[in-house]
Parts: C-alpha cells; structure tokens; sequence
C-alpha cells in the first residue's frame, strides 16, 4: 500500500511471468522509499466447488478494508502495494467476462501511469492465475505461483515466508478456506508480521454462499487490528464455520442432488455434517447447536437413531421451545414411528400456542395414522 508520501513514477512496467512455482523478487529501486508496510496473501481458487478466495496479513491494519476483493464466477483480487478498488472492479468484471488473468492484468497496468509502484495478484473465473510486482515496490517484493493461485508479498526479507504459503497451501486437506488459512499461518510462522499492531483477512465467495443464499459472499472475515491477527483470523473462522457454514454447504448439496449430482451432494453433506458436529463440539450444551444438527440428520436421512437421541437431548435442554419438539417430531418420523411423532408435534403445537406450520402439520400425520388403523384394522405401531 502506498504510504502518506507521492512516490515517484518508474517508466518501466514491473511485470512478472513466471513458470509454476517459481519464486521471483521484483527489482527494486535503491532510490525508491520504502512506503508500504511488510504484507503477504495469497488468491486462489477452488475449481470443484467453485470457490474463489484470498487471504492477506499486513503490518498495517484494515488490510482487508483495501487491499482484497472476489466476486463469485469472476475471480479473487489482492493488491498489497498501492491498492486501487476501481482496478479491482474492473478486472474482475473482465474476468467474469471470459477473460484470462493475464490478459485482463496486463490490459490494466498498460493504462496506468503508477503501475511501476503496484503490486498485484488475481485469479480468473476459469482458475488461471497472473500477478504483477512494480519495480518501485520496496523490497523485497515478489511473488510465487501454483497450480490455481498465486503467493505475493512486499517488503519482506526474502521469499521464504512465500515458500511456506505455498507449501501449506498444496499440503492442507479440507475447504478453500482452511488451505487460505493454513497458508497464512505459515508465513507468519516463518517471517511474522507481530509488531505493535497487524491486520489480517479472509474473503471466500461462491453463488448463493452468503446467509440464506443472497450474496455470494461465504466467508468475509476481518480483524482489522490485534496483536496477533493471524489467530484472531483462525478463532473468527472456527466460529464462522460453526455457525453459518453448515447451512451454506447444506444448501449447497441439496442444489446438487436436485441436479442430479449424487457425488457432488455427497461432498457438500459431509461438510455441512462436519459443522454441525464441530458446533455441537464447541458447545455440547447450546440446545440450538444440538438441534441443529438433529434436524441436518433426520431431514437428510442421515443416522436417524442419533437424530432421535439429539433431539431429545435439545428439548430437555429447553423443554418449552416448540422449534425443538418439530425437530424431534420430524426425527421420529423419518425413523418410522409415526406414534412418537404425533406426540411431539403435540407438543410443538401446545408450546407455540397453536401455530399453523405445526397443527397442519399434525392434523396430517393424524390422517395418516387413520388411514394405517383402517386399513389394518389395528392402530399404528411405533
């Protein structure tokens, strides 16, 4: 990021290409203040789930007030040095386009008269990576490329924390947003940022990723100033994950199963389970958590007897909230026992004081009991 004093303008274009993997500093100026304060992130993307993200830790804080952006099926944006938002706008609504990272970035700094003290990283929508380190930026400053994302840093002391992002990003199993996390992590471990103040962020977007599905964005996470605003980026994400995430992935899944993607679905659903159970595991008494996770199990047909037990355990913790008795009436149910079930929704309907999603609800597993007992003659086993 630019510092309060005018840099001077360079008339050479500090771009850089490089092979996959490589690691390579800009030239620096010997002229050139060192404005920008030591910083380092990574973009990336997630070509199966569709996921676009970056990560970023900077010495200065509300790094990711300025320096990040991603816009779900265009791309991730990171600008460490000098950041420019309407750049930023820009290309990712090139890259949404069909256009290729390389060429958006290219495009853009040939236009710019301070491109010389930029640097710039993005990922595209079609997962292709480009980057670009001024020869104005402070050094070090530079960047390492991969496989679908790209390690950039500026004013450090050498490449190896880029080297670390890059290893932990390829090594860690799990979510986009755990490898952006983990890679962070790792930097900072090799070459921390920890002065008197840091910033970190996290921004990962996928179509339908925020609450509810009406934004794009998943994750969007920041601590604009700690001590330590790595972990107090880890901690906001644990609770993150444990709180909207499931949902999301949820969602995610049943959108896959009803286009007929059993394995996709698959995937989502063991994520969403993994929350709702990591929930449960942070607060093994938070009768939302525990029902949660009930109502995940029992309307996905997933482990029903464990649904019933969660159930249950989430009324006994709040023995007059009707939304824990429906859950225990659609556990009961899907396990087959529609008796049980008609005496939970009894319940949901007496604690909700008659409300008609429950007695509807009951009056037609009612119908249904009747219609069993005469049938056969004798009424409806549990």
């Amino acid at each position: 990021m630019a510092g309060p004093r005018a840099l001077g303008l360079s008339a050479l274009l500090g771009l850089l290409i490089c092979s996959p993997h490589a690691a390579i500093a800009a030239p620096s100026n010997p002229g050139s203040p060192s404005s920008a304060p030591a910083a380092f992130g990574i973009v990336a993307v997630d070509s199966i789930r569709q996921e676009w993200g970056v990560a970023t830790v900077s010495r200065w804080i509300a790094v990711g007030a300025r320096s990040i952006e991603a816009r779900a099926g265009a791309g991730a944006w990171l600008a460490l040095e000098l950041p420019d938002p309407h750049a930023a706008e820009t290309a990712l609504a090139r890259s949404a386009e069909g256009r290729p990272a390389r060429m958006v970035l290219d495009t853009l700094l040939a236009q710019d008269a301070r491109r010389a003290e930029r640097q710039i990283a993005m990922v595209d929508r079609g997962g292709s990576v480009a980057a670009s380190t001024g020869d104005r930026c402070p050094a070090w400053s530079g960047e390492r490329f991969g496989k679908g994302y790209v390690c950039q840093g500026v004013a450090l002391r050498g490449s190896e924390p880029l080297n670390a992002m890059a290893r932990a990003f390829e090594l860690t199993t799990g979510t986009l947003a755990e490898r952006l996390i983990a890679a962070v992590e790792a930097a900072e471990a090799v070459a921390p940022l920890r002065d008197e103040v840091e910033s970190s962020a996290l921004l990962v977007v996928r179509e339908g990723g925020g609450p509810s599905g009406w934004s794009d964005r998943l994750i969007d996470l920041r601590v604009d100033a700690a001590p330590d605003a790595v972990q107090g980026l880890k901690n906001l994400y644990a609770v993150h994950a444990a709180t909207f995430l499931p949902a999301a992935y949820a969602r995610f899944g049943d959108d896959a199963k009803r286009r007929g993607d059993p394995i996709s679905a698959e995937r989502e659903y063991q994520s969403a389970e993994a929350g709702f159970r990591a929930a449960v595991a942070r607060k093994p008494s938070d009768a939302d958590a525990v029902n949660e996770l009930a109502w995940f199990l029992a309307t996905h047909d997933r482990a029903l007897e464990e649904a019933v037990r969660l159930a249950k355990t989430a009324a006994s913790l709040r023995p007059r909230d009707p939304i824990l008795f429906d859950t225990l009436a659609e556990a009961e149910y899907r396990s087959g026992s529609l008796t049980r079930a008609i005496l939970a929704m009894e319940r949901a309907v007496k604690y909700s004081g008659g409300a008609a999603r429950y007695t509807e609800r009951l009056a037609r597993w009612n119908r249904e009991r009747a219609a069993l007992e005469g049938k056969s003659g004798t009424p409806a086993s549990p």
